[in-house]
């Protein structure tokens, strides 16, 4: 199997792994009893540990996509870098969620209610932390797919409509961020998550289909 298939099937099974994690993620809300709490808690560590699973698979598969794009230019490269600061970016951002608020949500249904104002003022903090990574990751992941694109679109190794989907599409993702339109709860995650898997998936299909390694002429 060539390093262009492997790299494919990586990019493929990661991105399926970034739709389950949304597919899964629970969305619950309001007064929860404690029984109800811990299921929440379980499906919101099993989720974010999948995603956290799916962006290191993602990361092996970007290695090969970069190799494929590899010019002198240097915009696939730069491309790998900005998205390996994204999947540290996510990283964070799925450890707070799915495991430091839950941990401390349980302290909080433990405590007195008297005490639960205080509490919501700290699960509100980490919750702006988690937001803050997450729009980092949104940003910096878009702006890797823009510079993969524009390196196709430069030197070749991608189809013209796939790089220009990923330019337009992560532009608008990351002006959506820049603006405050797109908010990243639940739902604003799934559109950031589908737009990407898209073009991730366009291009683990053309890794796996094409496994003849660029050549580029010295400038």
């Amino acid at each position: 199997m060539t390093d262009n298939r492997k790299s494919g099937i990586a990019l493929i099974a990661g991105s399926l792994g970034g739709l389950l994690t949304m597919a899964i993620h629970p969305t619950g809300g309001g007064v929860l009893t404690p029984a109800q709490f811990e299921h929440l808690a379980v499906a919101s560590a099993i989720a974010h540990s999948i995603a956290m699973i799916s962006f290191l698979i993602l990361v092996l598969g970007a290695f090969g996509l970069t190799q494929r794009l590899a010019a002198p230019d240097r915009l696939a490269f730069s491309a790998l870098v900005v998205f390996v600061f994204a999947a540290v970016a996510v990283l964070i951002a799925t450890a707070v969620s799915g495991f430091i608020v839950p941990n401390i949500m349980r302290h909080m249904i433990r405590d007195t209610p008297a005490s639960a104002p205080q509490w919501h003022i700290v699960i509100d903090a980490i919750f702006q932390i988690n937001q803050a990574f997450s729009r980092i990751y949104t940003v910096a992941a878009s702006a890797a797919i823009i510079l993969w694109s524009a390196s196709a679109l430069r030197n070749g190794g991608l189809g013209r409509g796939l790089a220009t989907y990923g330019v337009i599409a992560s532009s608008l993702l990351i002006v959506g961020i820049v603006i405050g339109h797109l908010k990243l709860d639940v739902h604003g995650m799934s559109v950031v998550v589908l737009v990407q898997v898209i073009w991730l998936i366009g291009a683990s299909i053309q890794l796996r289909k094409d496994a003849t390694p660029m050549i580029y002429a010295a400038s």
